[in-house]
């Protein structure tokens, strides 16, 4: 009979264990060598070598003297264990005992492993938990002076951005070690019986006394240093009107601070030179004492000091502290640096006031880019699976002049396959990239009132600075999937009648599969066994992932805050993205935070992407910085200087949506810089549409081509007007400038404070009270179609306002919506009009009105120049007029054509374009 028993079955049951150990690892293994393929790649290594030694160096760095503090401490509990341990003659205390050495019985033998492994254990813990704080440690040891000092304690800020961080970490990580120790010292010392708490008195050894008295000692001398800290960060104190420390926080607080760091000082030595006293009365003492203190002038003192002293006479006491906020806070969002103008918000513009402004008109935006992504969608959307995820406003320079365009990027959506279709070799190895970009024009609509495309369908059709030479789209907004290209299976490119064209990336980036290990690895990381066995797959074959922007640069560059709306640009033919990273902080002193804790923000780099081949650029964009330069000091390699950017790029720059907003939302209370004023809030700003309650939605700020008021030259910049709090009247607005010249550049307007200037919410009231536009609306309303209102444009032009709002109509079961009104708002005077041509003329008069392509002519539509091209405009129109119900239009626009028509016969009549 053959014996079927296992011979070893503790070599299986060790093969069985180290298989399920190199399983649960091999996913991180997997992780780890292809971070450092993909980093390769990207030509940034040095980034994956400084981040991960700085993280294994803080965490092993704390991990080994954390080991030591609680290993030796457990060694000499342990040895410090009596010989005998006498019986309690108390009952109580007897089974307790008892308990007691039952336990010690059990880990006798094993006694020295428990303490080793416990040690080691606790201090692997304590060393992941630091070496997720391994950014404060380089930040510290890199650090620049930042040239400014706070004003309390005249500390360069470089003090509270990099070594505070790292200095609170060191105490906070050495109070719960010597906290953890002591715990488990004492736990040693009952296990041992040193420490007999049946036995009351007599429960503890002198030398166990001693022992821990040391350790309880070290922690309130911590806790001394940690006050320290503490004083400096009353720089951050949130007690008074303002962040900062105030009267109180000076006055009480910070005496108070430096009583408490004297007390805890000497209790810490009561402790440690109780060791050669009897009992714990002196250690006591000094513990009630630092209690009671802790209470009394840590807390009550300061509370009585701000009830009767500064709440009484608060103006007078707080003022020099909000002055020091108004200050700091202007510097540390670039405030300090914007120009204030009057504008006299005049309202004594006429028709030859618009003509004059020609290069305004024609680049007011008449589509809101919310708004025309569903119209790109149904119109440029070819096929199911591509989709537009934003519209971006850019500008180009079309026929010699400068027009602002709205730019999407057409990205491939592999959700939106056929079910059937979604196989892995479909949506990692076919379909693997979106296809070109959509430009129109801001202001341009076609007979049907949609957008007027000058780069549209696939191939992409755009011509000059728009010419598309690489539209593939294997990098963008929401490329989320990771891809296997050129394998040896063709790529889909864009769909060409009934066939589909193909191709095969040749991209410089992209992380080639290689042998089996990389495979094996992609597999593991991907859970994706399909890579293994592919026939597809080649050793020339490159993985491409991390392929959406906020993932790429996530990874590269964790400590920058990226811009929530990345943009894309045609530069030599390439799809770029920019991407604008921010500098940011919670450190700076007194600087008032906003959306939650920033206190500091700098647009300190902008970032490319290669919308083909990945390929990654960071620019230095402010290099004064210091910030920044920290970082670059951690990183040298990362970071390019902001003069190697290309021109063609930096002609593309625009001012961050992202940071004009927070310059905003602090300005318009630090605008104010008399304290008293500031105090009472007396002229306080709001954004438009905002409440204080929080219900309302606060404007859009809008990007606008234009020349301000007084300058010579049109500029591209961001803009956004302000009202007072708790009201709609408009007091002034903010521009940010974004060509290479003037970039960055701030003006702040104001309105003379004894005039009313309506803002957005009374000119969107008077609007919809208007007798003959709201009944157009209701008949709109009530046809089976949806209004639609686009962004309301708050146009300067010279010392006036102008308001402009496109309005379309949307079918309700299909989301295409067309321009079909737009609205002009200026003084007492509210137009509604098939065109802006029309609707300046209604408000303004009939002696010039600048036409959509920047000439000027009468109230009726422009001359084209060609009446055959003016005949189909007027027939389209007529067309779009009789669908939306508008008749009065309708008779307008067959009128028109009609006297077009008869001078293509060569009728002499009545032109259609005259000028009075």
């Amino acid at each position: 009979m053959v014996d079927r028993t296992p011979r070893n079955p503790r070599v299986l049951t060790i093969v069985i264990a180290m298989l399920f150990v190199l399983f649960a690892i091999s996913g991180g293994v997997a992780t780890f060598y292809t971070d450092l393929l993909w980093f390769e790649d990207l030509g940034q290594q040095g980034v994956f070598w400084t981040t991960l030694l700085s993280q294994w160096g803080v965490g092993l760095a704390f991990g080994l003297i954390f080991f030591v503090i609680m290993y030796v401490n457990l060694r000499i509990a342990r040895a410090m264990a009596p010989r005998a341990v006498l019986s309690s003659t108390d009952e109580v205390g007897f089974r307790y005992e008892m308990a007691i050495q039952q336990i010690r019985d059990v880990i006798e033998q094993f006694f020295g492993w428990v303490l080793l492994g416990a040690s080691a254990i606790t201090a692997i813990m304590s060393g992941a938990a630091m070496s997720g704080r391994w950014a404060d440690f380089q930040l510290w040891l890199n650090q620049v002076p930042f040239g400014m000092t706070d004003p309390q304690f005249g500390k360069d800020l470089a003090f509270y951005f990099f070594t505070i961080p790292a200095y609170r970490a060191v105490a906070d990580w050495l109070t719960s070690a010597l906290l953890l120790t002591l715990v488990l010292t004492a736990v040693v010392h009952v296990l041992t019986g040193a420490i007999r708490p049946w036995a009351r008195l007599k429960g503890f050894d002198p030398h166990v006394k001693a022992h821990l008295s040391v350790l309880a000692g070290l922690i309130v001398v911590v806790r001394a240093f940690i006050y320290w800290l503490d004083i400096y960060d009353l720089n951050f104190s949130p007690r008074g009107q303002v962040l900062g420390a105030s009267f109180t926080d000076v006055h009480a607080q910070l005496p108070a601070l430096q009583i408490l760091i004297v007390i805890a000082l000497l209790s810490g030595i009561a402790l440690i030179a109780n060791i050669r006293f009897r009992g714990w009365r002196l250690p006591a003492i000094a513990f009630g004492v630092w209690v009671a203190a802790s209470i009394v002038i840590g807390g009550v003192y300061p509370a009585l000091v701000q009830q009767f002293r500064v709440a009484p006479n608060e103006v007078a006491a707080e003022a020099p502290y909000i002055e020091r906020n108004i200050k700091m806070t202007r510097a540390a969002f670039g405030l300090d640096e914007i120009e204030v103008r009057a504008f006299p918000a005049e309202e004594s513009l006429v028709a030859s006031d618009i003509a004059a402004n020609a290069d305004t008109i024609d680049n007011v935006r008449l589509w809101d880019p919310a708004i025309v992504a569903q119209s790109y969608q149904q119109l440029q959307g070819i096929r199911p699976y591509y989709e537009f995820d934003d519209v971006d406003i850019d500008r180009y320079q079309i026929d010699g002049a400068s027009r602002q365009v709205l730019v999407s990027v057409r990205e491939m959506n592999v959700g939106q396959l056929a079910e059937q279709a979604q196989t892995w070799v479909n949506q990692h190895l076919v379909y693997t990239h979106g296809y070109g970009v959509v430009v129109s024009p801001v202001n341009k609509v076609t007979g049907q009132g949609l957008p007027d495309f000058i780069v549209k369908d696939i191939p992409p059709s755009g011509s000059g600075t728009l010419e598309v030479t690489q539209p593939g789209i294997y990098f963008g907004e929401q490329t989320n999937n990771y891809v296997i290209a050129a394998t040896d299976l063709k790529e889909f490119d864009y769909p060409m009648g009934d066939q589909n064209a193909t191709t095969s990336y040749d991209g410089a980036s992209g992380v080639a599969m290689g042998g089996l290990v990389t495979r094996v690895a992609f597999a593991l990381r991907f859970s994706a066994p399909q890579m293994l066995f592919s026939s597809y797959i080649t050793p020339d074959s490159k993985a491409l992932f991390r392929r959406s922007l906020t993932e790429r640069l996530g990874a590269l560059a964790p400590w920058l805050a990226l811009d929530g709306d990345p943009y894309p640009t045609i530069i030599d033919g390439r799809v770029i993205w920019i991407v604008d990273g921010y500098t940011t902080s919670s450190r700076f002193p007194y600087s008032q935070p906003v959306y939650g804790d920033l206190n500091y923000m700098r647009n300190s780099v902008k970032v490319t992407v290669d919308a083909y081949d990945g390929t990654t650029t960071l620019y230095a964009f402010d290099e004064s910085d210091p910030l920044l330069t920290t970082w670059r000091a951690v990183f040298p390699d990362l970071v390019k200087p902001g003069s190697k950017m290309p021109e063609a790029v930096r002609a593309h720059l625009r001012y961050p949506e992202d940071l004009f907003r927070v310059q905003a939302e602090v300005y318009k209370t630090y605008h104010m810089q008399d304290p008293q004023v500031f105090y009472n809030k007396e002229d306080q700003w709001a954004l438009p549409g905002a409440t204080a309650d929080g219900t309302g939605t606060a404007m859009d700020p809008f990007y606008v081509l234009m020349q301000l008021p007084d300058e010579s030259t049109e500029d591209f910049m961001m803009m956004m007007p302000f009202t007072p709090r708790n009201k709609d009247n408009m007091i002034g607005w903010m521009a940010a400038k974004s060509n290479p010249g003037d970039y960055g550049r701030r003006v702040v307007y104001t309105f003379p404070k004894q005039k009313l200037v309506l803002g957005p919410e009374q000119v969107s009231a008077r609007v919809n009270q208007d007798p003959v536009i709201s009944q157009q609306l209701t008949l709109w309303n009530q046809r089976g179609s949806g209004v639609l209102f686009g962004n309301q444009l708050v146009i300067p032009i010279d010392t006036s306002i102008v308001y402009i709002q496109p309005l379309y109509l949307q079918a309700e079961k299909t989301a295409m919506p067309q321009l079909t009104r737009v609205i002009v708002a200026y003084g007492d005077k509210v137009a509604m009009e098939v065109d802006l041509t029309s609707a300046l003329t209604a408000v303004f008069g009939n002696e010039t009105v600048v036409s959509d392509d920047g000439t000027t002519g009468g109230a009726t539509p422009p001359a084209i120049g060609d009446d055959a091209g003016l005949a189909q405009e007027l027939y389209m129109k007529a067309i779009g007029a009789q669908k939306s119900g508008d008749w009065a239009a309708y008779g307008r626009y067959i009128k028109q054509l009609g006297e077009v028509l008869d001078r293509l016969a060569g009728v002499v009549s009545e032109p259609a374009t005259t000028t009075p």
